[in-house]
């Protein structure tokens, strides 16, 4: 029997991918000169949002480390009670840790535009009740401050999440090569600027109420001290940050979601789905260390040095809470130079070796300031000079650590990453400054505070955060992903291209295929299956509906992923998943297994991955020969890489 070729079989299917592939690039082109200037239009309103929004967080964090020293000065409640100044120095960082969860999800879900408007609020409402705080005994008056904060915190830690995502997605917008500048500028620098002012007011606050009050005189004089009236110094302080905190909120009004956002949530219709954790956990799980951990030792050390600063700076140099009050404003306007350092050349060196050189220094210098604690302590300029010094370049440190949770992870569940990312740093920062005072007393040999011995509790403390940042550096090293001049576009891109693929493979597994009609894939689209009923069905339901759960699961997945027909489904199950996830030592691994020429080849596969046109009309000759193909249907797949094309990329600058 002779075999029969078709000949036409080839120009056809080249004729139809060069149809797909002019169908893109003509879509592509399709953003007028007017859209591009409203876009920019709004990302500069955005812009100016957000540094005020984030100099109101850099207000709240700072205003209440100068006034903790105030409390254990003038209040014995306060002094005599370990608890209660652990309460006071993390109850912001709770607040925090509970906004950065539920806002992260919030601000994937509802946009983050609403959730800044939910987070102002509740900054507003904090404020007024601290202004407010009273009780029936002074411990009564202080846990109401406790409380009051913790509502603040929460509304701060939804700044971070509903904010940092919307302007790294905007930068991307401006110019991808000098993202990292932008945000750390609108970002970090604001916030620094916001540490400044809480102590400038209360500088002028404790020149008028408390100028004389000195570490230890609560001793004393218990919570009457001579010439010294503390509510009007903590009161002030804390209804000073409602001025801001108002024309914010103003702002937030006239706000809009990053366009990114906008087009991902066409595309996703704001729900997750087990795709999502699945490749979570399989494809980001090495990031996860590099952006957790990183932040949680940052903030172990930043948040109880941070609180405890001004108690330090009084035991050390036994000064006045005034004369505490003029060094700490002067260290935090040298310190004002580190984030613009460290945004200059963020995009030069890499978030990576950024990073790495950030921990180097903190932890070289802070073996050296151990080395030499009780000698400085001794020299009370020296002391200042060189700590300030130091603390100069911590935020080569905390500029990537800022940036890597919001970068690393798709526009899809780029808020709910980096809440939690950053919501573990937060707890490195709750057990550093809940530790800090149980540390400082177990470090003495006299379990005190107080005199020589507590000096040198807190040189031993110096080493132990030495060894801290030295582990810091090793795993920067390992697990930091590098992504800087990345597009994040192209990350959306491919984390689409995964969930097409693995959506595929599991429909093929189960033998499902995509529903014929508009309407059908439009109800499994919105379909409110889950893994908790597939679980129910597993533990209390037969094999049969067991089965069932999962093909309609399977078809709620592909209605998601826009597969709508049988050939879609044949051709994604057939591709390989190539991703890189950009981490030092997930790459030695693979040049480890696969040796060097193919360890390139993945990284050159991973590249293209949802970047290939050609990929993309293939997928779309697929739907025109399927049998399953109905005249004047829309291949879905191609109008979801549609929507993530609808950007001002070329002619705004990214890249």
């Amino acid at each position: 029997m002779v075999d029969i070729v078709d000949i036409a079989a080839e120009p056809y299917y080249q004729a139809s991918m060069e149809n797909s592939l002019n169908m893109l690039q003509q879509r592509r082109q399709t953003i007028s000169v007017d859209t591009v200037k409203r876009n920019l239009s709004y990302i500069r309103f955005n812009a100016v949002g957000t540094a005020l929004g984030f100099l109101v967080n850099g207000y709240m964090y700072q205003v209440g480390s100068l006034l903790l020293s105030l409390y254990v000065d003038a209040y014995y409640t306060v002094y005599s009670d370990s608890t209660l100044q652990s309460a006071l120095g993390t109850s912001v960082l709770y607040g925090v840790f509970i906004g950065l969860i539920a806002f992260g999800l919030l601000a994937d879900l509802i946009g983050r535009k609403k959730g800044l408007i939910i987070c102002s609020c509740l900054v507003i409402l904090g404020s007024v009740l601290s202004v407010a705080a009273n009780g029936t005994s002074v411990y009564g008056m202080f846990w109401m401050i406790i409380i009051s904060r913790a509502i603040v915190g929460l509304g701060m830690g939804g700044e971070y999440t509903c904010n940092v995502p919307n302007v790294v997605e905007d930068s991307e917008d401006v110019n991808s090569r000098t993202r990292g500048r932008r945000v750390s500028l609108l970002v970090m620098f604001m916030e620094v600027v916001g540490n400044n002012t809480p102590t400038l007011l209360q500088l002028i606050l404790i020149a008028a109420a408390c100028r004389h009050v000195y570490f230890d005189s609560s001793q004393k004089t218990g919570v009457s001290l001579p010439n010294c009236n503390p509510q009007i110094v903590w009161r002030i302080s804390y209804g000073f940050g409602l001025i801001p905190c108002l024309i914010v909120l103003v702002l937030r009004v006239r706000m809009s979601d990053s366009q990114m956002y906008l087009h991902d949530a066409k595309i996703r219709k704001r729900v997750y789905d087990a795709l999502d954790a699945y490749i979570i956990l399989r494809h980001f799980s090495s990031r996860m260390i590099g952006s957790v951990f990183m932040w949680f030792f940052i903030d172990w050390i930043n948040y109880s040095q941070g609180n405890f600063g001004s108690v330090i700076l009084s035991k050390v140099i036994g000064s006045s809470l005034f004369k505490t009050a003029w060094i700490a404003l002067a260290q935090g306007l040298c310190l004002q130079f580190g984030p613009l350092l460290a945004a200059l050349v963020v995009d030069r060196l890499g978030r990576r070796r950024t990073q790495v050189f950030g921990w180097l220094w903190l932890a070289s210098t802070q073996l050296i300031t151990a080395g030499v604690y009780l000698q400085l302590a001794a020299k009370p300029v020296a002391y200042v000079v060189w700590t300030t010094f130091v603390f100069i370049f911590q935020y080569f440190v905390f500029i990537p650590v800022y940036l890597v949770p919001a970068e690393v992870y798709p526009t899809r569940i780029r808020a709910t990453m980096y809440g939690w990312s950053s919501a573990m740093g937060k707890v490195g920062g709750i057990v550093g400054t809940t530790v800090f005072p149980y540390m400082w007393r177990a470090f003495s040999s006299t379990h005190s505070e107080a005199g020589y011995e507590g000096l040198v509790a807190l040189r031993n403390i110096q080493w132990f955060y030495a060894a801290l940042e030295f582990l810091g550096c090793i795993l920067a090293i390992l697990f930091v992903p590098e992504y800087s001049n990345v597009g994040l576009r192209g990350e959306d891109k491919r984390y689409m291209a995964m969930r097409l693929r693995y959506a595929a493979k599991l429909a093929k597994k189960v033998g499902v295929y995509p529903s014929l009609s508009e309407e059908e894939q439009e109800q499994h689209r919105l379909g409110k299956y889950s893994l908790l009923n597939i679980l129910h069905e597993k533990c209390f339901g037969t094999e049969s509906s067991y089965q069932n759960a999962i093909r309609k699961y399977s078809q709620m997945l592909l209605a998601r992923c826009f597969i709508t027909t049988a050939g879609q489904v044949d051709y994604y199950s057939q591709l390989q998943v190539y991703y890189d996830d950009r981490v030092f030592l997930t790459q030695l691994i693979r040049r480890w297994r696969l040796g060097k020429a193919r360890a390139e080849e993945y990284q050159r596969q991973a590249e293209r991955m949802g970047q290939d046109e050609e990929e993309e009309a293939a997928a779309a000759n697929y739907v025109s020969t399927s049998p399953s193909f109905e005249s004047g249907r829309t291949n879905g797949m191609l109008q979801c890489y549609q929507i993530l094309d609808e950007s001002p990329k070329e002619e705004s600058g990214s890249k």
